[in-house]
């Protein structure tokens, strides 16, 4: 016998929320009503211009706005937050109520005995009814109503996991579209200029005679293997060693080597907070979502359906949309990156002279920097893309382990010499390819005083990986912010 526990039901808090500027009628909006519906405040009676209402709302924060004789107004008097579109709303957090955890601030007394969170007021010190929560005024937001960053992200991560945790990795199949499988029988040649064709850093192996899923090949696959051809073979010989080898052939000698990358997938049934968390531990770009089975035997391997490929970016995709209109409750994404432990940043200083807390190895080239060595630096270092500076350090281009895949082309073929070849001899083909297949920009630039909303909303968009930090007027770098830095912070435990 199995027993059903019914979910608990969402604590709601009674918060009083004061108006004290006068007005004809006044009602109440905010992120608790979706910015759509709106809350009429009666007048307080023996306090001419003194509007009040009380709405149960559930712990954390909220953003509001009041509408006095038709116009949007905030209250300078409580705490105020910009939105990215420039307007200006109040916030509040309200505690969950807890007897234990309740810290009134200081010369306040409970009015009673109840488990109720009380605030100072300083205008108006109108004890709140029994099992209200009292707005905040200047003083006391002053005080107390500012929490500490620490207290932001853990609701934010909070939000952002239940969300997660409620969709599957289904949700992020297309009604229509295509993914690309490439036949381990072909050429290595072939499969790579398969892939600068269809403009796709990656894709998944078919095993023709086991008729299973066996992989994935890659950018860093094509950087792999002509490092090993290039430091085994005459240098006429890297073009033709690719046409040599099949994937299957190449996959063999690799394994004879070292034990091949065990296939990593997702079940349409998983959901996307554990999908996120396998494409960060599995650290793959693309992740294939696949049906195993049929009805009779769920778990038949022989029975392989390639329904997908997910990623963080699609991750994060479904969940900008879902935020989207709800982004100003969250106040931690109206944070700049500057004050946010997120991306990788270069040795410098802030205004104050104290060293930024989170310094990382930052591996920049130059377009003179030999290729060679640019591929070995991106593998040795871990990181998907470098940026490319002058001699100020202001950033000019990326070169990006995608980017390789540019040179499986035709004319790349028979037009460059790896040993000899700058990194501003392979930025030709990168510029072309993206003039004739697409018109996307090739590198997103931010500052560090932009908002985690504005870095989060770009990182959004289809084929945006990174985003480089410059300064302003210089332009030179001073980090890089990856979809994996943004998507780590936001599902960290």
């Amino acid at each position: 016998m199995f027993l059903h526990q019914q979910a608990p039901t969402p604590q709601l808090i009674p918060t009083r929320f004061i108006w004290r500027y006068g007005g004809n009628q006044v009602f109440l909006c905010g992120s608790f009503t979706r910015w759509v519906d709106t809350v009429p405040m009666q007048t307080i009676e023996g306090s001419p211009g003194l509007y009040s209402c009380v709405v149960s709302l559930p712990p954390g924060y909220h953003q509001y706005k009041f509408i006095v004789d038709g116009e949007w107004r905030h209250d300078e008097a409580q705490a105020c937050l910009p939105d990215p579109m420039g307007n200006v709303n109040n916030w509040i957090f309200v505690k969950s109520v807890d007897a234990q955890n309740v810290q009134l601030p200081l010369n306040l007394a409970p009015l009673s005995t109840s488990k109720v969170n009380f605030v100072r007021g300083e205008e108006h010190k109108r004890s709140a009814p029994e099992g209200d929560t009292e707005m905040e005024t200047s003083s006391s937001a002053a005080e107390s109503s500012m929490l500490i960053i620490g207290d932001e992200v853990s609701f934010t991560r909070q939000k952002v996991a239940e969300f997660l945790s409620s969709h599957t990795v289904y949700e992020l199949v297309p009604d229509s579209g295509k993914v690309i499988v490439l036949d381990t029988q072909l050429r290595i040649q072939t499969a790579f200029h398969a892939l600068y064709e269809q403009g796709i850093p990656a894709a998944p192996l078919w095993d023709s005679v086991r008729r299973q899923i066996c992989g994935m090949i890659s950018a860093s696959d094509f950087i792999d293997a002509i490092n090993k051809i290039r430091l085994s073979s005459a240098k006429a010989q890297i073009f033709e060693e690719l046409e040599a080898h099949t994937i299957a052939t190449w996959r063999a000698r690799k394994a004879s080597q070292s034990p091949l990358k065990k296939l990593v997938w997702l079940s349409p049934e998983e959901n996307l907070k554990n999908a996120a968390l396998i494409c960060l531990e599995s650290n793959f770009s693309l992740i294939p979502i696949i049906a195993m089975g049929g009805k009779d035997n769920e778990n038949d391997k022989n029975d392989m359906r390639l329904l997908h490929l997910a990623s963080l970016s699609a991750i994060l995709s479904f969940l900008s949309r879902h935020f989207k209109s709800s982004m100003v409750a969250f106040p931690l994404l109206a944070r700049p990156l500057d004050s946010l432990p997120i991306g990788t940043w270069q040795v410098s200083k802030d205004k104050n002279g104290d060293k930024m807390q989170r310094i990382s190895k930052l591996h920049t080239i130059k377009p003179s920097t030999k290729l060679t060595d640019a591929l070995n630096l991106l593998l040795e270092a871990n990181v998907s893309s470098l940026p490319i500076v002058n001699d100020r350090g202001a950033l000019i281009d990326i070169y990006a382990r995608s980017d390789i895949i540019q040179l499986a082309s035709d004319s790349a073929y028979s037009a460059i010499s790896f040993e000899d070849a700058t990194v501003s001899d392979a930025l030709i083909f990168c510029h072309q390819s993206n003039n004739m297949k697409t018109k996307t920009a090739r590198v997103y630039v931010c500052t560090r005083q932009d908002s985690l909303r504005t870095v989060l909303e770009t990182l959004a968009l289809p084929g945006v990986r990174r985003i480089i930090v410059i300064e302003p007027e210089s332009k030179c770098v001073e980090g890089i912010v990856s979809l994996v830095d943004v998507v780590s912070f936001l599902i960290s435990q």
